[in-house]
């Protein structure tokens, strides 16, 4: 029977809300496929270097070597990766020591990233390439830690990523998971390619694969009908930060004509003045942006209708909802999170009037009852 020798490769830490139940979902199980790309190119790398009479690595370099997911560990998420070597005389010693100290070359990578050092003589453009995938939904929210969880600084999140992805770009350019809004302005089904318009006026172009031409034809068709779309996607940025080109549509859905999320992205273009030229202040990006998270998060929109969506003069946001016998209103203060809920019986005019705390569930989950009750 052959003996075999377990080495541990990698127990990256997800940390984040989604990982906050100890389970990774399956929108990172490719990083896993991409770390073990990773190991085997820096073990490449570490062993041209360590026989430099060699232009390439032997033919039976990765021969009797598994790198497995042994199991997935409490503390946030941390799936550890191990390296299962077969002992036997073809795979040789220089080789399992080559893949044993990979994964700290690759954690000194990670490490040299977040701390914005010089990377031009510790990451072989091999593995550089390799960061072009790894960790493609990350949120801003999330990071990967590898090494000790309390004191490690290999912390991998999205500024970090965008700097390995700079670094192997000789265009200096980086991909990044994003949502986007807008319309379809264009589409060319025999190129396969469309354009999409966002609010800020910015065209973008980018290719469909077969999957994404019903939702792209029906936005495009109804176009003059002010139709928009929503996109997750996987797009092209230079070094500022600009969206150059979307590389490919992860999903896609057309958009309710009162879609919050795509009204408030209109609102925060708003100038001061934009009422009457001296009137209307201009909305705070980052609270609407907030506030559109929160809406889409804590809203029950599968079961209620959605509000129209207006900007006030004090530079605050309003919904409002009309039903045959109700008017109601809901009142946003940007700046404190609360709201003022008002309600209006148009047939016996009583008034219902109650403060609201956007910021905590319960109060959003009383305006979903309200609602509900007064939508009948």
């Amino acid at each position: 029977m052959n003996n075999i020798e377990k080495i541990e490769l990698f127990s990256p830490c997800y940390t984040g809300k989604r990982f906050d139940s100890h389970r990774l979902p399956v929108d990172f199980v490719d990083d896993l496929l991409i770390l073990k790309k990773m190991t085997i190119e820096m073990a490449k790398d570490i062993y041209l270097k360590t026989n430099p009479d060699r232009k390439r690595v032997p033919k039976n370099f990765t021969t009797g070597i598994s790198i497995e997911l042994e199991r997935i560990e409490p503390g946030s998420t941390i799936p550890k990766l191990v390296l299962i070597i077969l002992m036997t005389n073809l795979f040789l010693d220089s080789n399992h020591e080559c893949f044993a100290k990979a994964p700290r070359q690759i954690t000194e990578i990670i490490e040299a990233a977040y701390l914005n050092s010089d990377l031009s003589t510790i990451a072989p453009e091999s593995v550089l390439n390799c960061f072009n995938q790894f960790g493609n939904n990350l949120q801003d929210d999330e990071q990967i830690i590898f090494g000790d969880k309390e004191t490690s600084k290999a912390i991998y999140n999205k500024e970090s990523r965008k700097r390995l992805q700079l670094a192997a770009s000789k265009s200096k350019h980086y991909t990044e998971s994003r949502e986007l809004r807008g319309k379809i302005t264009a589409l060319d089904k025999d190129r396969k390619s469309y354009e999409i318009q966002l609010s800020s006026g910015q065209k973008i172009k980018g290719q469909y694969q077969a999957s994404d031409l019903d939702t792209l034809q029906e936005a495009f068709v109804k176009l003059e009908k002010n139709q928009k779309i929503w996109m997750k996607v996987i797009g092209v940025f230079n070094a500022n930060d600009k969206l150059q080109n979307i590389h490919l549509i992860e999903e896609s859905n057309l958009l309710d004509p009162l879609d919050v999320q795509a009204r408030l992205e209109d609102l925060s273009l708003l100038s001061d003045g934009w009422l009457d030229g001296e009137q209307g202040k201009s909305l705070d990006t980052e609270a609407i942006k907030w506030l559109g998270d929160t809406f889409e998060n804590s809203f029950n929109a599968e079961k209620l209708p959605l509000p129209a969506t207006f900007p006030t003069p004090s530079g605050n946001v309003q919904f409002e909802w009309s039903f045959d016998d109700y008017e109601i209103s809901l009142e946003v203060n940007l700046d404190t999170k609360k709201a003022v809920f008002y309600a209006l019986n148009i047939k016996n005019n009583v008034e219902e009037t109650e403060e609201l705390n956007l910021s905590t569930s319960d109060d959003w989950n009383k305006l979903n009852q309200k609602i509900q009750v007064l939508h009948g």
